[in-house]
């Protein structure tokens, strides 16, 4: 999951790759997030470092406290989007390859070669960080090929199905 945080005017892009595992600005850092029974009081480890940190949530922002400085934090998910890149089929055709929009676990793969499917009819279904995202056909087509089986794990931009467009 990406997003873009912006702390005391400074905008940081970060990506959460697992539980742990958080790239910022394209730096990997292990991080580790308890709070303290409910309250908005966290211990905050990052790498080798750990802090004590305050929150204190508003509508569409947060204060945060480390070390006795305050900083204000907005944080923006940035949306997944479906990856669709077009290539030429076998046939001589347009064909398009769709691609996991985000890395997880491959749950299911509704398509099968040969089938026809419609514009916005569900493909496959990837789960990340216990969020489940349907991936949908951008627009009617021919199931060309599908690119392995369901119950594995997706990096981010891997093929799943190749589409052949309807003329």
């Amino acid at each position: 999951m990406k997003y873009t945080v912006t702390v005391g005017g400074r905008a940081f892009e970060i990506e959460v790759d697992h539980d742990r595992l958080v790239r910022v600005n394209g730096q990997s850092l292990y991080v580790e997030l308890e709070q303290f029974s409910g309250l908005p009081l966290y211990t905050l480890a990052l790498d080798d470092e750990g802090f004590i940190v305050f929150v204190e949530e508003g509508l569409d922002d947060y204060r945060v406290e480390v070390e006795g400085e305050v900083y204000p934090v907005e944080v923006q998910r940035m949306r997944p989007q479906l990856a669709a890149r077009q290539v030429e089929c076998d046939s001589g055709t347009e064909c398009f390859v769709i691609c996991a929009p985000l890395a997880g676990n491959l749950l299911s793969l509704q398509a099968v070669v040969g089938q026809e499917v419609e514009a916005r009819q569900p493909l496959a279904v990837v789960e990340s960080m216990k969020m489940r995202m349907e991936i949908k056909a951008p627009e009617a087509g021919i199931v060309e090929e599908v690119h392995g089986s369901p119950g594995r794990m997706v990096r981010q931009g891997e093929e799943l199905v190749t589409l052949r467009r309807k003329r």
